[in-house]
């Protein structure tokens, strides 16, 4: 039986390894093409690139304090960033998440759950309530179908 818990939004570990970082999170030149493209500004670049690689590793768009500082200090350290908190505090101030994220989502080919997600929800609920009587295994089943519709 799964737990509540485990059907929650999946989080970033605070204590990343060196090899976690380099895989995951270290910025590759599409990333960067793309972020340069959308952006005009190092602190709107900076922003853009440490929510996209959250958002390939996360399904979802974390606030900035939600993420290991190592994350934010490993992204600061690609970019040329010297003083990564006082950028984050810009890109938020100035607006730039909001325009952000419908650009990553259209760069990634994953639609919003406003476009349609209730609609794969409840159809995998009603299907997955044929065979499973479990609150969280109904959660997981409707969590797949949104990643499988993206």
């Amino acid at each position: 039986m799964t737990a509540i818990h485990e059907t929650a939004y999946p989080r970033i570990r605070s204590n990343l390894s060196d090899k976690e970082l380099a895989e995951l999170y270290t910025p590759m030149s599409d990333d960067l093409a793309f972020v340069h493209h959308a952006t005009k500004s190092p602190v709107a670049a900076f922003g853009g690139v440490v929510l996209f690689k959250a958002f390939q590793r996360l399904g979802y768009f974390p606030s900035f304090d939600m993420l290991p500082p190592r994350l934010i200090a490993h992204v600061a350290t690609m970019l040329n960033v010297p003083t990564p908190q006082e950028a984050l505090q810009q890109y938020e101030q100035r607006g730039f998440r909001n325009w952000h994220l419908p650009l990553i989502r259209d760069h990634l080919g994953i639609a919003a759950f406003s476009e349609g997600g209730r609609r794969v929800v409840v159809r995998a609920m009603l299907e997955a309530a044929r065979s499973k009587d479990i609150l969280a295994d109904l959660i997981n089943v409707s969590i797949e179908a949104l990643v499988h519709a993206r």
